[in-house]
């Protein structure tokens, strides 16, 4: 279905809902695909559909009727944190062949249990999210959402969608300049990864207000924050590829599925990945002033006209 857009004097309220309902949408046209398995991306659709609207309840679902966002919240958490590990696997499972080209110490024929060991662990981590998408639980979430959505009516005593859309773009970007300030050459992951959660969240709302922005500054903006999200996003892949690799080298070697020639070579990935995400660190601290910089302000602040602030 094909949602009406948000348009300039839309009661806020109306809008969110909107927005929200297009996002069920999504996720709802998407559960085929990961049931079928045929295509690793509809998972991946499906999660970004859960993520924005999981940003959207955070940052605006204040203009919805009492008690929607706080009863949801927790639930569209629940279904985020359901589709995490499959997601992370599909990802990670055909990178296998080019870290194995990596390997200089070892063999890439060393990984093959590694292989072995994550192949069994996508069955067992599907099998649950299937279990999932199949219960109850989902579709109440997705019936009840959908119904609730559907019912809300215009506010006219309410903010319109410009006066929302200039109040909480501008508390995003103060948050991420906040956060953005934070980072130095040594600050530890979480720093990091705060302030890209940050990042998301003002690059949600600026997809979802984009018809009430100034399409130059919206381009403008968007095209500064990408640069910095693909950094982020390489510091988070390092970080976190690492980390895992831990885990399941741990795993591995607790229940006797690594030989030593395995572990070792994990071993050199962890450094590989460790290394990757040091000099994303190195970049975004080069990065971050000129995009907390006087062009990148003036462009954030004009993003929405004044006739809406």
């Amino acid at each position: 279905m094909v949602r009406p857009p948000i348009i300039a004097g839309m009661s806020a309220r109306q809008a969110i809902a909107a927005a929200s309902l297009a996002f069920a949408d999504q996720i709802a046209g998407n559960v085929a695909g990961v049931v079928s398995d045929r295509d690793v991306e509809s998972l991946h659709r499906l999660r970004v559909a859960v993520r924005r609207t999981r940003s959207l309840i955070k940052l605006t679902g204040d203009v919805l009727p009492d008690g929607i966002a706080a009863k949801y919240e927790p639930e569209f958490r629940w279904l985020g944190d359901l589709t995490t590990p499959t997601r992370d696997l599909d990802v990670y499972l055909p990178r296998l062949d080019e870290l194995a080209g990596r390997l200089r110490g070892t063999e890439p024929a060393d990984l093959d249990p590694f292989r072995e060991y994550l192949v069994q662990l996508r069955r067992t981590e599907r099998h649950a999210l299937l279990t999932g998408l199949a219960s109850e639980r989902f579709t109440d979430l997705m019936a009840g959402w959908h119904g609730t959505l559907a019912e809300v009516r215009p506010d006219d005593a309410g903010p319109t969608v410009e006066s929302l859309a200039a109040d909480r773009v501008r508390r995003a970007i103060r948050r991420v300049a906040r956060r953005a300030r934070e980072v130095a050459p040594d600050s530890p992951p979480e720093t990091i990864h705060a302030l890209r959660k940050r990042c998301k969240e003002l690059r949600y709302l600026l997809e979802v207000f984009s018809s009430v922005c100034d399409p130059r500054a919206h381009a403008a903006v968007i095209k500064d924050l990408k640069r910095v999200q693909d950094t982020l996003g390489a510091f988070q892949d390092g970080h976190v590829q690492a980390t895992a690799l831990r885990g399941h080298a741990e795993k591995m070697l607790a229940t006797r599925h690594a030989s030593a020639g395995t572990l070792l070579a994990m071993g050199e990935l962890v450094a590989s990945f460790a290394a990757e995400q040091a000099e994303a660190q190195r970049v975004l601290v080069y990065q971050l002033p000129e995009f907390l910089g006087p062009a990148a302000r003036r462009r954030m602040a004009s993003l929405v006209p004044d006739g809406a602030r």
